[in-house]
């Protein structure tokens, strides 16, 4: 396990290093409880106290993915993402994976799920708990990663940082503006066949 965590600070140091000097990140734990160990800040330093942190055998990311949610909401800045790096077990969290899905859906964030279920075990995969982070990955427009460690997942925190700095906004008004709460599913094509798009896969008009 402090393997796992020695590359999963390693990671991290890469996507901050990676933002641009406008954006600001937030660092959370989620274990026995959904805790934020560093502020929202433009510095590219992980804070000591990230350094201690131990696993305890429990997970809560269900509820982590609904904290960031809400924590976001009151944020003013346009763009908004959750980065969850995890093996995608949940022990604990009260909320559901619908429910954190919803809550980051609600408030326009992309969550990008990096999947580290391969690093202490390789060539064994959690399938279940594996689909979960790729769940929430796609139905909010953001990206899965499964990665074995080492470069790789330092990689990956590069490639997630350089493509949160070229995003575009799409914006509609759907001609059916009843607020049912039903989901409205979205499709968004593009003509450039290297071109790959991804985007959330819909939205609710919430009940009157």
């Amino acid at each position: 396990m402090e393997s796992r965590f020695s590359l999963a600070r390693s990671a991290a140091i890469r996507f901050l290093d990676g933002l641009r000097d406008e954006d600001v990140a937030a660092v959370y734990r989620f274990d026995s409880k959904v805790e934020r160990v560093q502020q929202f800040s433009g510095g590219r330093d992980l804070a000591p106290m990230v350094y201690t942190i131990r696993a305890k055998g429990m997970t809560t990311l269900n509820d982590a993915v609904v904290e960031a949610s809400n924590v976001l909401a009151t944020r003013t800045e346009a763009r908004k993402a959750i980065i969850i790096l995890s093996d995608g077990m949940d022990t604990s969290s009260k909320a559901s994976a619908s429910k954190a899905v919803e809550s980051a859906l609600t408030i326009g964030a992309s969550i990008y799920a990096v999947d580290m279920s391969a690093i202490e075990t390789p060539g064994v995969a959690n399938r279940q708990s594996a689909a979960s982070l790729k769940g929430f990955a796609e139905k909010t427009g953001g990206r899965f990663v499964a990665t074995p460690g080492g470069p790789a997942l330092r990689d990956a925190f590069t490639g997630i940082a350089e493509e949160l700095g070229q995003q575009y906004t799409i914006s509609f008004r759907p001609e059916n503006q009843t607020r049912d709460g039903k989901w409205r599913t979205l499709e968004v094509k593009v003509n450039r066949e290297d071109a790959a798009v991804r985007t959330r896969k819909g939205y609710r008009l919430g009940k009157n």
